[in-house]
């Protein structure tokens, strides 16, 4: 079979060490993930681009090193729109190569028609740098301006118009393009977190007992010592900044944008890196209504995660501050039976009704693979949620 520039792109990737890429399918980019199988990496197809991104997030932190996702232009980039913007606050080196409409216009593909998707606008718009491999040529300046902007923490986006990826390839391949060891700059635990609730409370029995940081001390007593630990936004991530900070040991989440949904997909990234060490990952049930189809992914793959959903059936923050103006309906959820929409996903899942029936429930999970936790955890708790004003915290 004759090289195309999707098997360059791929084959330096895996010289570059990116050995898990993570995507989502379509018809401008379909070339890449083929090319990258064909040079011995291991693709991920997420649930969603938005998955995909923040999945790459997790590997990269777990690893300390670059992680590639891939995606179609317009409606395709879009979804990854918030893990690029995440990456870039963040300091995040996140590559995302796109497929975009061939050079000549075609194929029109749902909104792109054949004057294009104005992709690079909007990434310009978010200073969010963008390289663009318009000749087959250009490919090793393309690489190494890409691999600059990596070694610097920075995520970049590198579009390829479909006819470029698919074009034939006659020259020698690009050297590996980049250093097998790259520093980050985010730390992937953040201190303000723990700043956020007060100091950790000496006396442990003074604390909720159905609270969110007695979950989490249990989580610590009944997991292994080698697990990973991701936490989303909201109190679940307070308590596990607060628990994990005390016996000093590492959270992933992300750090200064709080997105919500972030550590359900990024868990299953770091998953990817060792597929036997435990991932543990925390969020509420608003996080989930916006990733919990990542779940398949988990499953899929069977990966060793063990997600943890603290169900209170509020948006937290939001609901703190709207309580004294009479507008809490705003902030509430809808019912979800989390168990069952889990189960109907593939994934084993179970109801725990106080943190202390925790280690009982879990026994009833498969050891292997990917499960739930499901526990009612109240709508505030103060030993982790301060007093949210819309000016400020109290």
């Amino acid at each position: 079979m004759n090289a195309i520039v999707a098997d360059v792109l791929a084959r330096s990737a895996a010289a570059a060490g990116f050995a898990t890429c993570f995507g989502y399918l379509g018809h401008h980019v379909e070339p890449l993930p083929q090319a990258l199988l064909r040079a011995g990496c291991r693709v991920v197809i997420a649930a969603s681009e938005m998955g995909a991104g923040y999945m790459a997030q997790g590997l990269a932190l777990a690893s300390g090193r670059p992680a590639l996702a891939f995606c179609c232009g317009s409606p395709g980039l879009s979804m990854m729109f918030p893990p690029l913007q995440v990456a870039r606050l963040e300091s995040i080196p996140l590559l995302v190569i796109v497929g975009q409409t061939a050079n000549s216009g075609w194929p029109e593909f749902q909104d792109t028609r054949s004057t294009g998707s104005r992709d690079r606008e909007l990434l310009a718009a978010l200073q969010i740098a963008n390289l663009h491999l318009d000749a087959p040529q250009k490919l090793a300046e393309i690489l190494e301006a890409s691999r600059a902007r990596l070694q610097r923490s920075q995520p970049v986006v590198l579009t390829v118009p479909c006819d470029v990826m698919a074009a034939p390839w006659a020259g020698m391949d690009p050297i590996s393009w980049w250093e097998q060891s790259l520093p980050l700059q985010h730390s992937g635990a953040d201190p303000s977190c723990i700043a956020l609730a007060g100091p950790p409370e000496p006396d442990r029995g003074s604390l909720n007992s159905d609270g969110y940081r007695a979950l989490v001390v249990e989580l610590l007593d009944q997991l292994p010592k080698e697990t990973l630990w991701f936490g989303d936004a909201g109190q679940s991530r307070h308590a596990m900044a607060i628990e994990l900070g005390e016996r000093g040991l590492q959270l992933f989440q992300s750090t200064t944008v709080g997105a919500m949904g972030w550590a359900l997909a990024a868990a299953i990234g770091a998953a990817c890196l060792e597929p036997t060490r435990p991932v543990c990952c925390f969020s509420g049930d608003g996080s989930a209504l916006m990733l919990a189809n990542e779940w398949t992914t988990a499953v899929k793959r069977h990966l060793p995660i063990t997600f943890v959903l603290a169900e209170n059936g509020v948006l937290g923050q939001p609901y703190s501050r709207l309580q004294n103006d009479g507008a809490e309906s705003l902030a509430r959820l809808p019912d979800v039976d989390w168990c069952a929409l889990a189960t109907s996903l593939g994934l084993p899942a179970r109801r725990v009704a106080t943190p202390r029936d925790l280690a009982v429930e879990l026994a009833e999970l498969p050891a292997e693979g990917p499960r739930l936790l499901v526990v009612p955890m109240p709508a505030r708790d103060p030993a982790v949620q301060p007093p949210y004003t819309l000016t400020g915290s109290a």
